[in-house]
């Protein structure tokens, strides 16, 4: 999109108004309109067939949803009619956590990418913010809002916002923990109300996109490792009410996708079956 055109695009973006009667924030708008340089020039008459061909590579590169967002709005701000834009933009599909175990499957990191990842991130920041990431399965938002308060390093307890502002505890592990402490000593991070990260959600994404083709050569995003925490779980075999509970999932049916792709119910009929090679 050429800078004219984004700065119309900026100007539509602030007065535009949401179903709730609230403007979008300051960091929505910063992330679209980063997103929007991507996003093709479109006149306010083309074809839905001349659309989906123009913009399919944008919504295959970046399926992530403020992505979509920023597609959708780019078409409102160019005259199109909601009834329209849905035909060409699914938020139902491609806006909720999980759609398929088969698109569940490629959102999950293995343990081993996972502690690959880790060790070889080189900013401490970053490396913090993967564990802390994973180790909670907050969303991203939930953590780069994270004020000293909401953490205490002596039980290892995270207090998060979620959805609908429903307030919930995570937890960290011990080398996370130790991390974190020392990076919240480094910073001189003191007063309760301070954030910990100083970092926006979209620079998050941009980080990890980087790390992910880096270091993995794969795409990855923040919400993988809550997708790869929580499957991880079910994969030892805690159950779908527990690991419900820790996302703060409101529908049980998100939660039984990742126990419905779990490998323990099949590891343990495998168990029991036991090995009719060992010689008795």
């Amino acid at each position: 999109m050429e800078r004219e055109e984004l700065l119309k695009f900026e100007e539509f973006l602030r007065g535009f108004t949401k179903k709730n009667g609230k403007k979008l924030g300051e960091r929505t708008i910063n992330g679209m309109l980063t997103l929007a340089k991507f996003i093709e020039p479109t006149n306010h008459r083309e074809s839905l067939q001349s659309l989906s061909k123009k913009h399919e590579n944008y919504l295959k590169s970046r399926n992530y949803p403020i992505a979509s967002y920023s597609l959708w709005l780019y078409f409102r701000y160019k005259g199109y009619e909601d009834k329209f834009i849905k035909d060409l933009v699914s938020f139902k599909k491609r806006l909720t956590a999980l759609t398929d175990e088969e698109k569940l499957s490629k959102s999950v990191l293995s343990k081993k990418e996972l502690l690959f990842l880790v060790d070889s991130i080189p900013n401490l920041r970053d490396k913090i913010i993967v564990k802390v990431l994973y180790d909670t399965g907050a969303r991203v938002s939930e953590i780069t809002n994270l004020t000293l308060k909401d953490i205490d390093l002596d039980t290892n307890e995270i207090h998060v916002l979620g959805k609908g502002r429903k307030p919930r505890t995570v937890y960290v592990n011990k080398s996370t923990s130790e991390l974190l402490k020392g990076y919240i000593n480094d910073q001189k991070i003191l007063s309760p109300n301070s954030l910990v990260f100083m970092i926006s959600p979209m620079t998050v994404w941009y980080n990890l996109k980087k790390y992910g083709k880096e270091l993995l050569n794969r795409d990855l995003h923040p919400h993988m490792l809550r997708h790869s925490r929580l499957q991880h779980m079910a994969d030892e075999g805690v159950d779908s009410f527990s690991i419900k509970s820790y996302a703060g999932h409101a529908d049980i049916g998100t939660t039984q996708i990742y126990v419905k792709s779990s490998k323990y119910q099949g590891k343990l009929a495998f168990e029991k079956a036991g090995d009719p090679w060992e010689k008795k």
